[in-house]
C-alpha cells in the first residue's frame, strides 16, 4: 500500500472478482429476505451471510440470498470463540462452509482454526483469512507478523478485528494497515476502537462491516452510517 494522500474509491480485483475499494460489507443474519433488501436499502457494496446466525437452514438460506441481490456475498460460519454462534463439530463447520462456498464469492475462516488448511485446499474461491481479539489488541510487530502468516497461508484478504485500550494501540493498527503488502481489512471494537470503522479505510482498509439488523460485533455501525461516513471523506463516489 504506502499511499501519501486519502486513497479514494478503486477497484480491487481478486481473480475474476471485482471489488469497491472500500466497500461496506453488510453483515446479514436472522430473516435474510428483510435484511437483504434493507442492506440494498441502505447502500451496501458487499453481504457477509453468517451461516452461524441465521435461523433457518443455512445453505437454503444462502441460496435465497444468491437470488435475492447481485452484490459480492461472502459465506462465513463462526464458532463461540471467534464471537459467532456454531455449536457442532469443527468437522461439520468446515463441510457447511466449503458447500457455502459454491454460491458465494468469498469465504471467510479464522487464522488459529483447526479447519483452515481444509477450507484452503477446498474452496476455489477468494479467501479472506481472519483473527479476533476481543479483549485488546496486539501490538505493531505482533499485527504485521499476523498479517504475513495470513499472506503465507493462502489470503487474498487479510482481516483483522481488535479491540484496543487506547488511542495508541489505534495508531499501532492503521500503522501495521499501512504497511501491509496484501489487501488488509483493519477493524476497531469496542469504544476506543469504534472510530476505525470509518477511519481505517483512509489508510487502506478494503473493507469495513456494518449490521442491519443488530450488531454482531462490539462497536459496530449501522451500514448506512458507513456509507455516509465515507461519502463526506470522499472515499465513496458514483462507482
Amino acid at each position: 500500500m504506502g499511499e501519501t494522500s486519502l486513497p479514494g474509491t478503486s477497484i480491487l480485483r481478486l481473480g475474476d472478482l471485482a471489488l469497491r475499494r472500500p466497500s461496506v460489507v453488510a453483515v446479514i443474519v436472522g430473516d435474510v429476505e428483510d435484511a437483504v433488501n434493507e442492506a440494498a436499502r441502505q447502500g451496501a457494496d458487499m453481504l457477509e451471510v453468517r451461516l452461524d446466525l441465521i435461523p433457518e437452514e443455512p445453505l437454503e438460506a444462502l441460496r435465497r440470498v444468491r437470488k435475492l441481490s447481485r452484490l459480492p456475498i461472502i459465506a462465513t460460519n463462526r464458532i463461540r470463540r471467534e464471537g459467532g454462534g456454531f455449536q457442532d463439530s469443527e468437522e461439520e463447520r468446515a463441510e457447511l462452509l466449503i458447500r457455502a462456498s459454491a454460491h458465494a464469492d468469498l469465504v471467510d475462516v479464522e487464522l488459529r482454526s483447526t479447519i483452515l488448511s481444509l477450507v484452503r485446499e477446498s474452496v476455489k474461491k477468494p479467501l479472506i483469512i481472519s483473527y479476533h481479539h476481543f479483549q485488546s489488541a496486539p501490538g505493531r510487530e505482533e499485527l504485521s507478523g499476523i498479517i504475513r502468516e495470513m499472506q503465507d497461508r493462502g489470503a487474498d484478504i487479510a482481516k483483522i478485528a481488535a479491540t484496543p485500550p487506547a488511542l495508541e494501540d489505534c495508531l499501532a493498527m492503521l500503522e501495521t494497515l499501512i504497511a501491509a503488502r496484501i489487501p488488509t481489512c483493519m477493524l476497531g471494537m469496542g469504544e476506543v476502537g469504534r472510530h476505525l470503522r470509518i477511519m481505517a479505510p483512509c489508510y487502506g482498509s478494503v473493507l469495513t462491516y456494518g449490521y442491519i439488523t443488530g450488531q454482531t460485533a462490539p462497536g459496530q455501525m449501522r451500514v448506512d452510517e458507513l456509507v455516509e461516513a465515507l461519502r463526506i471523506l470522499a472515499l465513496r463516489q458514483p462507482f
